[in-house]
This record gives C-alpha cells, sequence and structure tokens, in this order.
C-alpha cells in the first residue's frame, strides 16, 4: 500500500509540475533576466514564405501587411506558395504582383495540387533568395517590426531559429478565446523562460525564422514546426525567443474548430516524441533534460495520469483507506492554489496589458473547462495517431478567418 501512496504523489507532482511548476519556474526565470542587446545595423536578406489554399478572403491583406514592415525594402522578399486553390488567391496575389512594382519583391509559386504546408515550405526555399527564412501563414498579421526585432538574433551563429510572440485579437469574443489567450500568456511566459536558459521548445507556425541551410520542412509531419525546432536543436543550434516580433490572429470561436486545431498539435506532437525517441531518450542538455519533456511529452501524457491517479483513489478506498484519499486531495489542492496564484503575481507583471490576471470566479471555470476539453481532446489524438487516421493537410478553422 505504501508503493501505492507513493506512487499516487509522484503522480500528482506530475500534474502540478505541468500545468504550474514549470510555468512558474520559467516565469521566475524571465522576470530575474534583462533582454539582450540587438545590433539593428544587421540586415541580411530574408525570404517570407507564405503559404496559401483557398486564402482570397484574406491574401490581399496579408500583402499589404508584409509591404509595410519596417525593414529595407530591397532586403527581403515575399513568396506566396499556393497548393492547389480553387478560388481567387492565385488571381489575388498576380494583381498585387502587377500593383507592387517597387520593392520588396512579390512572387507566386504554384504547387498545382494540395500536399500540405511543408511542401509548401520546401517549395518556397528551393526558389528563395535569402538566408534566412521566415514562414507565416495567410490569415496572421505582423507587427510592423517583426523583420527589425528579429533579424538581429542571427548574428550569433549558434543561433538556428528565432520566434515571435503570438496575440490573440478576439481575445475577448467569448470564453473559448478567454481561455485560449490565458493558454498564450503560459505559452509566452514559458517560451521567455526558455529561451534564457538554453532554447525555447518551439516556435510558432505563424511566425518563425530559421537559417535556410539548416533545416527542411517534414512532408509528414503534423506539425512542421516542432519538428523543425526538434532538428534544429538535435544538431547544436539554440532557437530564441523574441517577445517584440509579434504575430496577431483571430482564435477559434467555437468547440468545433477548436477541437480540429487542438486535435492536430497534439497528434503532431506524438508524431514527433515517436519521431525523435532515440534523441529525446538519452538526456544531453537542457532541452533534453527539462524543457521539452516540461512543456510538451508532460501535455500529451496528462490525461493517462489523470486515469492513473483516479485508478489509484478506487484501489485504495477498496481498502477502506479513504483518509488517504482525502489528505492528498487536500495536500495537492494546497500546493496547487499555492503556485498557481505565485504564478499569476509572476504573470501579471510579465505580460502587458494583462486582462485575465484580475480573476473572477467565473473564469476561473472557463479556465477549467477548457482544460478538461483539452484532456479529453488529447485522448482522441492518440486514437486517431494509433489508428492513423490524421492528414497532413490542414482542416481549416472557418472562425479563424472571419
Amino acid at each position: 500500500m505504501l508503493i501505492l501512496v507513493l506512487i499516487l504523489y509522484f503522480l500528482s507532482f506530475l500534474i502540478i509540475w505541468q500545468f504550474v511548476g514549470y510555468p512558474t519556474l520559467m516565469a521566475i526565470i524571465a522576470r530575474r533576466n534583462n533582454p539582450k542587446a540587438k545590433d539593428y545595423s544587421y540586415h541580411p536578406f530574408v525570404s517570407i514564405i507564405v503559404p496559401t489554399y483557398n486564402e482570397e478572403n484574406v491574401i490581399d491583406e496579408r500583402i499589404k501587411n508584409l509591404n509595410r514592415l519596417n525593414y529595407m525594402d530591397d532586403n527581403y522578399e515575399i513568396i506566396v506558395v499556393d497548393s492547389g486553390s480553387n478560388d481567387h488567391t492565385k488571381e489575388i496575389v498576380r494583381r498585387k504582383i502587377k500593383e507592387n512594382a517597387e520593392k520588396p519583391e512579390l512572387k507566386l509559386l504554384i504547387e498545382k495540387e494540395r500536399k500540405g504546408k511543408a511542401s509548401a515550405i520546401n517549395y518556397g526555399k528551393r526558389h528563395s533568395k535569402g538566408n534566412i527564412i521566415l514562414v507565416t501563414d495567410a490569415n496572421s498579421i505582423f507587427n510592423k517590426n517583426v523583420l527589425k526585432e528579429i533579424v538581429p538574433h542571427f548574428k550569433n551563429p549558434k543561433i538556428g531559429a528565432v520566434g515571435g510572440m503570438y496575440c490573440i485579437t478576439n481575445n475577448l469574443k467569448n470564453s473559448i478565446t478567454q481561455s485560449e489567450s490565458f493558454y498564450w500568456d503560459l505559452e509566452i511566459i514559458m517560451r521567455l523562460g526558455e529561451s534564457k536558459i538554453d532554447s525555447a521548445c518551439l516556435f510558432h507556425g505563424e511566425i518563425n525564422a530559421w537559417r535556410k541551410n539548416i533545416v527542411n520542412a517534414d512532408t509528414q509531419a503534423l506539425s512542421e514546426d516542432l519538428d523543425m525546432c526538434i532538428s534544429i536543436r538535435k544538431k547544436g543550434y539554440k532557437i530564441e525567443y523574441e517577445p517584440e516580433a509579434v504575430v496577431y490572429e483571430p482564435s477559434a470561436t467555437n468547440s468545433s474548430d477548436q477541437i480540429k486545431q487542438r486535435k492536430r498539435t497534439s497528434i503532431g506532437t506524438i508524431q514527433n516524441i515517436f519521431k525523435y525517441h532515440s534523441y529525446f531518450f538519452l538526456p544531453r542538455d537542457i532541452y533534453t533534460i527539462l524543457t521539452f519533456p516540461s512543456h510538451k511529452t508532460l501535455a500529451v501524457m496528462s490525461p493517462f495520469i489523470f486515469i492513473l491517479i483516479l485508478a489509484c483513489y478506487a484501489i485504495i478506498s477498496v481498502f477502506g483507506m479513504l483518509e488517504v484519499v482525502i489528505t492528498h486531495l487536500l495536500v495537492t489542492l494546497s500546493l496547487f492554489i499555492f503556485l498557481f496564484i505565485l504564478l499569476m503575481n509572476l504573470k501579471s507583471k510579465i505580460i502587458q496589458n494583462d486582462s485575465i490576471s484580475k480573476f473572477k470566479i467565473k473564469k476561473i471555470f472557463h479556465i477549467i473547462h477548457y482544460v478538461i476539453l483539452n484532456e479529453f481532446l488529447l485522448l482522441l489524438a492518440w486514437k486517431d495517431f494509433i489508428t492513423g487516421r490524421y492528414s497532413v493537410f490542414w482542416e481549416k478553422s472557418a472562425s479563424t478567418r472571419e
């Protein structure tokens, strides 16, 4: 019975570490380190790749946004890679090319059939002029200083990639988008801390820059952004996080679209864990010892940990030791609440305009609902991964393109 109790407390430690312990540690690290100095005179040529598939509603505004970046016009190009669109996306881009007589140069590359985002990235890379590639989505919007803030990091030859800050534009629309915004705030905190001590775990598919000659996108990967990060770190390069390079995008506003997005990214994470199992099996640096296991591995294993905790409760209760269960619950909840309060305090000091730091009971219930939904989606993701029911093609979320 003692062994069972020890297992129970170990499992609860893993849950506490995943949800509040590790984010709190990264928040403390992020608060105690000053931003690195940047050399803004460093202006290498950059190729911006925008993969598209039926993006006629957003591509015009996206090109306008990329044309207005605060960077030397003749030192970056915009490459739209269209993969089998059957709407007016290509026609709109061609019109913009005719209008875009001045720099930056705008190109249109066409894949006749849809092959997925990774294929479009590789195709765009083969036709790019820059030694630094920046990948983004058609329905995203950059703040004007994205290139200005990201590029100086690459002056350090040890930096292989740089990610920016992802911000939700409709974060106050409903409980779903508020909870999603809260999730991304914690991601900001973790990536800030990770970048300080070693390397950020991953970058966003909506804003990621990397050295052209060190990585290709895996066309079989569902989360090609995570796959590229692991590959880059495995080769000895570090991944920086740049909070001043901001990308804006609307979040899914309904549960159906949330399920599409979260289940796909979860399958992608599981896929990468199995693909790189030998790399993570023998920890060799902070990334493999602490960062990836805490940030990603525990996240996809948490539903099974919860199930095991409930199983331990059931077995202990059968032996008439209900007081052990009650004691465990009180200890676990007390520690969780303490760390959660500490995390929220740190979060309010790190995240500017932190609208969710002033908690209301209703918001806490929304976040709990969001967590339960994600745990359920993780189980669905495992089922689809095991049965092979997934595709490299994104199933678009209509509510993110309204």
